[in-house]
């Protein structure tokens, strides 16, 4: 019983959304990024969600949360940007 219990807390941390890799994206690769897992979003403005990805074969979701400044914003050197949640 001991080891089952060791190993359920070892894998419950390791599941842990605090060991979660967070990736922040600007520009073009945002702009990217936001094309291909937001297809229908209201730009420009805020874009948030959830998307899915393939990791070692298995599906998994992941969260984010960009901005993507209007064509004024732009003008003046604004990037769309995006902090990615895997």
């Amino acid at each position: 019983m001991n080891r089952l219990a060791f190993f359920l807390a070892v894998f419950g941390l390791c599941a842990s959304p605090a060991y979660a890799r967070t990736v922040h994206l600007r520009g073009d690769e945002a702009d990217a990024f936001i094309t291909k897992n937001f297809p229908d979003a209201e730009i420009p403005g805020e874009v948030k969600g959830k998307f899915t990805y393939i990791e070692h074969g298995r599906r998994r979701v992941g969260h984010a949360k960009c901005y993507v400044p209007a064509m004024g914003g732009r003008s003046d050197g604004a990037v769309s940007t995006c902090t990615v949640v895997y």
